[in-house]
């Protein structure tokens, strides 16, 4: 273990004034007996005494560190043992060796760094931390009781002085310099406590702790931690070294930044970055060798407000960067990386390195974010091996005869891109003769360190036939690498079995290979017994291979390692001379070989001494970076987003792996640059920078210049390795051992690079065949690029509502994406209910025909879309059940139950359902399972996203036609693309927008075909939709106004923006409300250090002004002074609640903020959204954020917490339309409530936002929505009712006086009573302001009593004769007789007595009840009623539709429902208000109010699709103002020190990947199980209805519908 411990606080803290109580008294001391400098000469003794004060202030910190040295001293003996001895000897040895480090680190930088031996568990002694903990406490308790000492012995010393008539002269010089000791001894104490108390240390002196041997001390507590990691991996190759010799590498950071930025939504806490260069350590590096280089890690945890991708980019530049290079990369300019391709001289090619940032970003969910948890992992620290180099087989052998290989260890090199590369030049590059350079077979020292980043969890490990969990591998790893445990994540673990399979080229390593798991798998990793050789014995048994080799190269005249490596022959000629070199020295038991006694057996039946040596030369020549990776991934279990690199390959490769986890690459051949991530938006930064302009070979070297770039999903859902290789040294094949080398090649970017695959289990529908797995980034049009950087993303995204709803609309009306991928949703539809019709789809519990999955506000989207579509359609089966639970379900062995949900495996029947998946992001874990698992289940999967590609797309695509087919399109896109904020706004928005396009389009669809309308039990109808489009086209109007952006995203005018100002001004308001506290605590602190430093407090210096300066005046004066500094901070509020004009009765406490909306998404989305603004806000100007329905639990859930101030918005619905006008009411009880809890005449401060322009009481403001759509016909009748009241008064004597204006004509001549004029003009704007500014309570009333009226009429007329008892009664009493009577009927129509109707007799029986119907409505009614479509109606139809009220049946009147082209388009209204037309076409007779009637199911989906989403863009305006009012304070009075970004949240989690209920690994398992599980029931299911049907046939047994026995 090693501690870094300082005592050093923030620099030369000793200038500033320290205001401790015992620096007080010290700086008494001081001034009582110091000599002054005028009784100094010049002042000498001022001087002298300062000089004096420093030494000692350098004296008490070097001892306060020497305190450390001991006690790490004594600690170590205690803890000896003979496993210690040797590090406790290397302690002291380091110790002793380095006494001027000590001193200047103790003396200049005030810290130590002292290496603790670790403990293993056979010592049984104190464990590395609590030795760590006593040596770090002992520091700052010592300090202090020697700074105390010496002040006590100096106030003895002192009486003694006083008491002695005639001092000594020493005696007087110790009591004037020793102030200055005991001030320096307490100055030193405080600085321990706050760094080794309070762990405080400056950013110079970064405090660390590397655990030692804490999995071998104490396993149990440590590597019991087991994460599961949502986070990901990022990373560029700069292949063109433009990126690097132009600007020094700055635009290349930059886009790794923006990687980094974008990666960070699946959630960042820390992050860091591994990069190699070459190494100056004097290491190998020959002329025909292989490069030296090493790792440099860069690691950085996130504070809660800075900004991690700035973290990552200036660590990298701190570590990378040399010093006063202007930020620029080390080597930037050096040969190493700028050399051609084909080298300077004729003979031997350059060697150019191309530099690679290799990173992950990390949130970690079972633990806290600490550096040793923080990627890129490493296990084993760099250590020097003798290596052998390695290449790949044409660039050894180079087609020189006399060179033996095996023939059957050829690449299958992919020929197909030359064909494909016509053209563009890559087929010039395919298989090009360059000037090779040959590794020669010779050791040379090189220093060897791996390092990994993972996304996933790594659970299980196969030894020897066996599972380990990862516990046991730790403490395995441990005891076999002789490394302490960097870290307990299990990643570190997945570091560690990487140091031991990445072993080809050193014996020393395959040694330890062999060891580990050819002859270990015989012992087992839980045997904590068996103690397995030191890396230094490794290194001893590894010459006497070296030696064997060396010897047979010099014999054989073997001029590349490729003749031993391919042949089998030479290899085994390899095994036999090494046994015969070894065999010896075993059996003679000498020192060298003595460590493998417990492992090597030499007994001629059941040794393992053959399988020894064979299995190190194997790993030798086998085991490079690929073959690896494959043996891991091979034997491991958990989900794996892998990125490795190795010092040994970084110059030319690299190795990714995904299984569970997604991990994509994009090649960029023009910018000679690759880019890799587990996001796969990130990999598109790509896109947003150019290639620096300078001088490169690029362009000539790889003639790509047409290609554009591309990027490769890896399988996540089978398992997938790909190794990149970009070849060096003019080697432009892939370096491979033979057992890949059956693996195709793949060459991109011209042929700069080379791709191996390697499935672990090929899940994809279509060929893996690589070229046509690639997704063109550049010229797609469904390809966005990342949006460029904002200074507020949350404002940027709010003004972009109105343009991306007006694009989805636009993009609907036209055969795009969206329409193809609904024409396919639509035929799954009709297959669907076509199998409802002729019941091959039964009807019953569980059954679903829809399904809608998603998580969090995905979900109560889709909640709120299920609500919508099945009020309208009741008989259909559709469910919205949250992704977690259905993985929960099916996506496991033992299935998790859903308490408190009717959810389960059996109460669900899953039988091909249409399955839509909402995930905006496309990379939520949970929605992302599901598009994989729900496979098993139905082949009708659709997925709502923010763009065609992302990761659920991907899924998708390659289940239906491989990526490659349009046609196919189960994907409907927002075109929002990525949107990094989290406050989630325009992604809220956008999805409900496009889900109300694909709501119609389903309607549509039902409603084309009677006989869906039957099995669905529709209850809307074509007009409805046609009104409900009208209102969705006028909406982005009003989203116009709210936001004070139009549609093209042009700032609106001025005199349109009071909307937008005054909800803004609501922010204002609130935001006032929460930085009153921390306004009133600067205007506290101001206060008191004014007038403590002038020494006037208020009340005191005004009556010093004024002249009170008696003695008994002074002790009031201060006595209401001391008042004011008590009470000072509500002193402060008060005086800013006048100023601001705020209430004044207001609890002076922090504020809750309750949403409530009746539309729950509303509440739900806009507490997240309100809660992430806040999130890194200070604690001072914190906000609680709470949300419930008003017109449902808001009251009893929070009306008990009401209290003075605090802050309720809601929405209210429009209370102006019938269907709405009891809800709105609700709303408004609810807020009444709510708001007449008062205390002290103070109570919540409520805002209502709605369309209804009336006021509550009892709220505080009322924000009113403009309304840009037509009205409805109750609103209609209610202005005309008014009118008529205006037109009517009373004389003097009570008679009815009524004005001739009442009596006016119509346009068309005709009397028309007291009715309203229908043209749109002045009297009839007054009217529609009239009617708006009613309350919920006088439009119930209102109308309450126009439908009075209207039932009394019709009750009159004989129609509808049942609103009274009586009439009730006789009703029933007609219903039992209605049978018999519409037999009647039936037959006195039926005039041909066919026993059906046709439709000539239908109109002539029709026209004699109500002439008045026209033949057009007529033709419609009747085709309403044909619901077998067979052109004449039975008996059973004609009492359905007899049954129907006339409302209803015209409400079903055909409208059109296709565009001039033909396309099928819900067209939207052309009435000048809703109700027109069919006011218009009504039968005399019908009322015109119940008429109103059957406009209630489209008013109730205006206020959940249209009505609703604009009180949420309202709110969202309203709390972005307030937001950004409060981030914006601090920066202002803290000079740029203190602030923070309203966009992230400390977790910064915009995208949920984490693994939960279940893993991406049981999904894989659990789908392939529950998918032959289905195919067996089919088959089942098919014998048995082909068995039913040959009995059926054989024996004449008459089946029913079912296909069951009629008898059954």
């Amino acid at each position: 273990m090693t501690i870094k411990l300082s005592g050093f606080v923030g620099g030369c803290h000793n200038n500033k004034e320290d205001d401790t109580p015992s620096a007080r008294q010290s700086s008494a001391i001081i001034s009582r007996n110091t000599t002054s400098p005028s009784q100094d000469g010049d002042g000498s003794g001022k001087r002298r005494h300062r000089a004096i004060f420093f030494a000692a202030y350098i004296l008490f910190g070097t001892l306060h560190e020497l305190f450390h040295v001991l006690v790490a001293k004594i600690i170590v003996m205690l803890r000896s043992s003979p496993s210690m001895e040797v590090a406790e000897d290397k302690f002291f040895l380091s110790l002793s060796s380095s006494i001027g480090k000590f001193l200047s680190r103790a003396v200049f930088g005030r810290y130590t760094i002292i290496t603790i031996p670790s403990a293993t568990n056979a010592d049984g002694l104190m464990s590395s931390e609590a030795a760590a903990s006593i040596i770090t406490h002992s520091g700052w308790i010592l300090s202090l009781l020697l700074a105390v000492g010496m002040h006590y012995f100096y106030a003895r010393l002192r009486n003694s002085n006083k008491n002695t008539i005639e001092p000594a002269f020493s005696l007087c010089s110790a009591v004037e310099v020793a102030p200055m000791f005991i001030l320096a001894a307490y100055i030193a104490a405080v600085e321990s406590i706050t760094s080794d108390l309070m762990g405080f240390v400056p950013k110079m002196v970064n405090n660390f702790l590397h655990l030692g041997s804490s999995a071998a001390a104490s396993p149990s507590s440590a590597s019991s931690i087991h994460l599961l990691l949502h986070c990901g991996n990022f990373g560029i190759i700069l292949l063109n070294s433009q990126w690097i010799n132009v600007d020094g590498g700055q635009r290349a950071l930059s886009v790794l930044e923006k990687m980094v930025e974008v990666t960070m939504m699946r959630g960042a806490q820390s992050g860091g970055v591994v990069t190699f260069e070459p190494t100056s350590s004097g290491e190998g590096g020959g002329k025909n060798a292989n490069p030296v280089i090493k790792g440099v890690r860069s690691r950085v945890v996130n504070a809660k407000r800075t900004v991690l991708s700035e973290g990552v980019r200036k660590k990298i530049e701190s570590d990378n960067c040399g010093f006063m290079s202007g930020g620029k990369l080390k080597g930037w300019n050096d040969v190493e990386f700028n050399a051609t391709q084909d080298g300077t001289s004729g003979s031997v090619a350059a060697k150019r390195l191309v530099r690679g940032f290799f990173g992950h970003t990390r949130f970690a969910t079972s633990s806290k974010a600490s550096m040793d948890g923080t990627h890129p992992h490493q296990w084993s620290p760099r250590h020097t091996f003798t290596c052998y180099g390695f290449q790949s087989k044409e660039g050894a052998l180079q087609g020189e005869e006399g060179l033996d290989a095996d023939a059957d260890t050829e690449h299958p090199v992919d020929t197909s891109l030359r064909e494909l590369a016509a053209g563009t030049g890559l087929e010039s590059n395919v298989g090009q003769a360059r000037n090779i350079m040959r590794v020669e077979p010779k050791g040379q020292p090189m220093g060897v360190e791996n390092f990994v980043t993972h996304n996933g969890d790594f659970e299980f490990y196969k030894i020897g036939g066996k599972y380990y969990d990862c516990e046991a591998i730790q403490e395995w790893l441990v005891r076999t690498l002789h490394v302490p445990m960097p870290a307990t994540v299990d990643s570190a673990a997945i570091a560690g079995m990487i140091d031991l399979l990445r072993v080809q080229g050193c014996f020393a390593l395959s040694v330890r290979y062999a060891v580990c798991f050819e002859l270990g798998g015989d012992v087992g990793p839980t045997d904590s017994s068996v103690v397995y050789p030191t890396t230094v014995q490794y290194e001893a048994i590894g010459k006497i291979f070296e030696k064997v080799l060396d010897k047979m190269v010099m014999e054989n005249g073997i001029k590349t390692l490729e003749q031993i490596s391919s042949s089998t022959k030479n290899r085994k000629n390899l095994c036999a001379m090494v046994k015969d070199e070894l065999l010896p020295l075993i059996k003679a038991q000498t020192s060298v070989v003595s460590c493998l006694s417990y492992f090597v057996t030499t007994d001629a039946e059941c040794g393992n001494f053959d399988r020894f040596v064979n299995a190190t030369v194997n790993a030798f020549f086998d085991n490079d970076l690929l073959n690896t990776v494959r043996v891991f991934l091979k034997n491991a279990k958990g989900s794996f987003g892998l990125c490795v690199t190795t010092s040994l390959d970084a110059h030319r490769q690299v190795a990714m792996a995904a299984k569970g986890q997604t991990l994509c690459i994009a090649f960029y051949p023009r910018k000679g640059v690759i880019c890799y991530g587990s996001e796969q938006a990130a990999v598109k930064a790509g896109l947003n920078y150019e290639t620096p302009e300078g001088k490169s070979n690029w362009s000539s070297d790889f003639k790509c210049v047409d290609e554009d770039a591309v990027r490769f999903d890896l399988d996540d859902l089978g398992g997938e390795i790909a190794l990149l290789d970009w070849g060096y040294a003019g080697d432009n094949e892939p370096a491979v051992s033979p057992p890949n080398r059956a693996l195709p090649v793949y060459k991109l970017m011209g042929g700069a690079v080379n791709v191996i695959t390697l499935h672990q289990e090929n899940a994809m529908s279509k060929s893996s065949y690589l070229p046509k797995r690639l997704t063109t980034l550049e010229n797609n049009e469904f390809i966005k690029p990342l949006l460029d950087d904002c200074d507020d993303p949350v404002l940027g995204d709010i003004q972009d509502i109105p343009k991306i709803c007006h694009n989805i609309q636009e993009d609907w009306k036209d055969v795009g994406l969206n329409r193809m991928s609904s024409w396919h949703l639509m035929q799954c539809i009709k297959r669907r209910l076509k199998g409802k019709v002729d019941g091959s789809i039964e009807n019953h519990a569980g059954q679903i025909d829809i399904l809608v999955t998603g998580c969090e506000v995905s979900l109560w989207l889709a909640e709120q879309f299920v609500a919508d579509l099945q009020k309208c359609f009741p008989k259909l089966y559709v469910k919205a059940v949250s992704s977690n639970k259905l993985l929960g379900l099916f996506g496991q062995e033992l299935s998790m139950p859903s308490i408190g949900f009717p959810y389960s495996q059996k109460g669900m029947d899953l039988k091909d359902p249409i399955v839509l998946i909402i995930s905006h992001s496309g990379g939520t874990f949970a929605p992302l399972a599901c598009s994989n698992l729900l496979q098993s289940f139905s082949s009708s999967i659709f997925a709502v996203c923010s763009e065609w590609d992302t990761q659920v797309g991907k899924q998708l695509r390659s289940i239906y036609s491989g990526g490659l087919d349009l046609l196919t399109s189960r994907i409907f896109s927002t075109e929002v693309g990525v949107r990094p904020a989290e406050p989630c706004s325009i992604s809220v928005v956008a999805t409900h927008q496009l889900l109300t396009n694909i709501f119609e389009h389903i309607c549509m669809t039902i409603l084309a075909d009677p006989n869906f309308r039957y099995v669905t039990g529709s209850i809307i109808n074509e007009r409805d939709l046609q009104t409900l489009e009208r209102l969705n086209v006028d909406n982005i109007k009003a989203l116009e106004r709210i936001v004070g952006v139009d549609r093209k995203g042009v700032k609106l005018h001025d005199k349109l923006l009071h909307q937008e100002a005054e909800l803004r001004a609501a922010g204002d308001v609130w935001s006032e409300h929460i930085l009153e506290n921390a306004k009133a605590y600067i205007m506290t602190f101001i206060y008191i250090v004014v007038t403590v430093t002038i020494g006037h407090p208020l009340i005191s210096g005004i009556a010093e002004a004024a002249g009170l300066r008696d003695e008994r005046y002074y002790y009031i004066t201060r006595f209401f002074d001391s008042l004011i500094y008590f009470w000072l901070p509500q002193i402060n509020v008060m005086i800013l609640r006048i100023i601001q004009g705020r209430n004044k009765r207001h609890r002076m406490v922090g504020r809750t903020v309750v949403i409530g909306d009746p539309c729950p998404w509303v509440a739900q989305a806009a507490e997240a959204f309100l809660s992430k603004i806040f999130a890194c806000s200070y604690s001072i100007a914190g906000l609680n954020v709470l949300s419930g329905n008003p017109a449902d639990h808001l009251v009893h859930r929070h009306t008990h917490r009401v209290v003075r101030g605090s802050l309720l918005v809601c929405g209210r619905p429009d209370g102006r339309l019938t269907a709405l006008t009891t809800l709105e009411a609700s709303t408004c009880l609810a807020v009444n409530q709510a708001s007449s809890i008062q205390s002290i005449g103070g109570t919540c401060e409520s805002i209502t936002i709605g369309h209804n322009k009336s006021k509550l009481p009892l709220s505080a403001k009322a924000i009113f929505l403009e309304s840009f759509r037509p009205q409805f016909l109750c609103e209609k009748l209610l202005v005309e009712s008014e009118e008529k009241s205006n037109n009517m008064s009373f004389t003097a004597t009570g008679n009815l006086k009524v004005s001739p204006a009442a009596f006016a004509e119509d346009p068309e001549g005709k009397k028309r009573g007291f009715s309203f004029r229908r043209s749109s003009d002045t009297k009839s704007e007054r009217g529609l302001d009239s009617t708006s500014h009613r309350s919920s309570a006088a439009l119930i009333g209102a109308y309450a009593n126009m439908e009075k009226e209207a039932k009394s009429k019709a009750s009159r007329v004989g129609d509808h004769n049942k609103f009274d008892i009586d009439g009730i009664i006789e009703e029933m009493i007609k219903e039992r007789k209605g049978v018999d009577q519409y037999r009647k009927i039936f037959e006195e129509i039926d005039v041909d007595g066919s026993g059906e109707l046709d439709f000539d007799e239908f109109v002539a029986a029709y026209k004699k009840i109500n002439p008045d119907v026209s033949l057009t409505q007529l033709e419609q009614m009747f085709k309403e009623a044909d619901l077998d479509g067979g052109g004449t109606l039975d008996f059973e139809e004609f009492v359905a539709m007899a049954k129907l009220p006339q409302v209803e049946v015209l409400g079903k009147l055909s409208v059109q429902n296709r565009d001039d082209r033909g396309l099928a388009q819900v067209m939207p209204s052309e009435e000048r208000y809703f109700g027109e037309e069919l006011r218009k076409t009504a039968p005399k007779g019908t009322g015109a109010f119940l008429m109103s009637q059957s406009q209630h199911l489209v008013m109730e989906l205006y206020e959940s699709r249209i009505a609703s989403m604009q009180r949420f863009v309202a709110m969202t305006v309203m709390f972005h103002q307030m937001g950004r009012r409060v981030q914006n304070f601090f920066p202002n009075i803290s000079f740029g020190y203190l602030g923070y970004r309203m966009d992230r949240t400390h977790s910064i989690m915009r995208i949920a990947t984490t693994a939960s209920p279940v893993s991406g690994a049981d999904v894989r398992d659990r789908m392939v199980e529950l998918h032959l599980r289905f195919k067996i029931q089919k088959a089942v299911t098919l014998f048995s209805k082909k068995y039913l049907q040959w009995r059926n046939a054989k024996y004449g047994i008459s089946l029913s519908r079912s296909g069951t026995p009629a008898s059954e």
